[in-house]
C-alpha cells in the first residue's frame, strides 16, 4: 500500500502542468514592467509613476499576450525628443490590451509640463505617447490617453483595432500642439467607437491600405484627415463613417504635400459624416499642403481619385467655407458627391472633376 502512494505521488509532481492554466504577472512599480514582459498575461495595476526619460518598451510581447489596465500610469516630464523612443511600445501579434472594466486605466503623459503652443515646431523636447506595432488581429480596447504632450497613437503593424478609447487633452486648448489622436502608417487597422478631444487631427492616415474609422466624436482639433500624404506614400481603402466633428478648424479632408512628385490616393470614402461649428472649411480636398500654411497653388504629380461623400451634414461659422478644393490640373478625379449639406453654403472649387460644390 505504502508503494503505491508513493508511486500515484511521483506520478501527480511528474505531471505536466495543465497548459489551460496561467499565472498573471502583476505590475506595481515601473520595474514591473520589465519584470512582466515576458508573461503572457499582465495586470498592469496602478498608481504607478513611470521616472523621467524612461520608457515602457514592450515591443517584442509573445503571441496571444493579454493585458489588463487599471489605475492610472503616470509618465513623469522629462527631455525625451518626438523623433526619439515613445513612453510606450506595444507590439506582438494577437495581443490584448484593455482597461479593467470596472477601474478602466489612465494613461496620464503630463501634457501640461510639455505645451508650449509650438508642439513638434519648436521649444521643450516634447515626445510620442503611444506606438502600437500590433498584428494578427490585436485589440487595444476601453482606456484613457490623458494630455499627451504631441502625438497620442502612432499606429504601425497590421491587422489591430482600436476601440472604446477615450483621449482627453482638453486641458491643452490654450498651448497644447500637434496632439494628433490617431496616426495611421498601417495596413488592416479599424479605429471605432472612440472619443477625442485634441488639437490636431483626430485621425491621420499618413500611408495605409483599409483603414475604418466608425463611429467616433472628434473635439477641438484639425477634424478627420487623409494625409498630409507626402511625395511616394499610397494610401487607400479609407473608409470613415458615422463620426461627429464638432468645434474644430475642419471637418473632414485630403491634403497632399506641395510639389509631390509620385505616389497616390484612392478609394476614400466619407459617410453618415456629422459636423458641428466647423470654424475654417467643412469639406477639404488640397494639394497644396506646407507644414504650416497651405502655399496657395496646387502642384502635385500625386493623384487624388476615387473618392466618395455622402451624407456630409452640418454647420460651419458664417466665415468658413462649406466645400473648399484646390486641386493640380487632372489630379483629382472620379469624384462622387451625394446629399452634402453644410450650412452656410460658401464653396470654392478648383482642379476637381466631376465638382462636386
Amino acid at each position: 500500500m505504502i508503494f503505491q502512494l508513493l508511486v500515484l505521488a511521483t506520478s501527480v509532481l511528474s505531471a505536466p502542468l495543465d497548459p489551460r492554466a496561467t499565472t498573471t504577472c502583476v505590475v506595481t512599480s515601473y520595474a514591473g514592467f520589465a519584470t512582466c514582459a515576458s508573461s503572457t498575461s499582465i495586470h498592469i495595476k496602478g498608481p504607478i509613476t513611470v521616472p523621467a526619460n524612461e520608457v515602457i518598451d514592450w515591443s517584442g510581447l509573445k503571441s496571444g499576450t493579454e493585458v489588463l489596465l487599471s489605475g492610472t500610469v503616470t509618465f513623469t516630464k522629462g527631455t525625451l525628443k518626438e523623433s526619439g523612443p515613445k513612453l510606450i511600445t506595444v507590439g506582438g501579434s494577437g495581443i490584448t490590451f484593455k482597461g479593467d472594466p470596472t477601474d478602466p486605466g489612465i494613461l496620464d503623459g503630463q501634457g501640461a509640463s510639455y505645451w508650449d503652443g509650438k508642439g513638434s515646431n519648436g521649444g521643450v523636447p516634447k515626445p510620442k505617447f503611444f506606438r502600437v506595432e500590433t498584428t494578427g488581429t490585436s485589440v487595444f480596447s476601453n482606456f484613457k490617453i490623458l494630455n499627451a504632450p504631441v502625438q497620442a497613437f502612432s499606429i504601425g503593424g497590421s491587422d489591430t483595432t482600436l476601440e472604446h478609447i477615450t483621449y482627453d487633452n482638453s486641458a491643452g486648448d490654450s498651448k497644447g500642439h500637434n496632439t494628433d489622436a490617431f496616426d495611421v502608417s498601417a495596413n488592416g487597422i479599424t479605429i471605432q467607437n472612440s472619443w477625442v478631444h485634441n488639437q490636431d487631427d483626430c485621425l491621420a492616415v499618413n500611408s495605409a491600405n483599409t483603414v475604418n474609422f466608425l463611429n467616433n466624436i472628434c473635439i477641438g482639433g484639425h477634424g478627420i484627415s487623409i494625409g498630409s500624404v507626402a511625395s511616394g506614400a499610397v494610401v487607400e481603402n479609407v473608409l470613415v463613417k458615422n463620426c461627429t466633428v464638432q468645434s474644430s478648424t475642419f471637418g473632414v479632408r485630403i491634403k497632399t504635400d506641395y510639389g509631390a512628385t509620385s505616389g497616390s490616393v484612392s478609394k476614400i470614402t466619407y459617410e453618415d459624416i456629422t459636423l458641428k461649428d466647423i470654424s475654417t472649411m467643412g469639406v477639404v480636398v488640397r494639394q497644396d499642403y506646407e507644414n504650416g500654411d497651405p502655399v496657395g497653388k496646387a502642384v502635385s504629380k500625386l493623384p487624388i481619385s476615387d473618392v466618395t461623400l455622402t451624407n456630409v451634414h452640418g454647420t460651419v461659422t458664417s466665415s468658413a467655407d462649406s466645400v473648399f478644393i484646390l486641386c493640380a490640373t487632372g489630379e483629382c478625379t472620379e469624384f462622387t458627391w451625394s446629399e452634402i449639406n453644410i450650412t452656410p453654403k460658401k464653396t470654392s472649387c478648383v482642379g476637381v472633376s466631376p465638382t462636386g460644390c
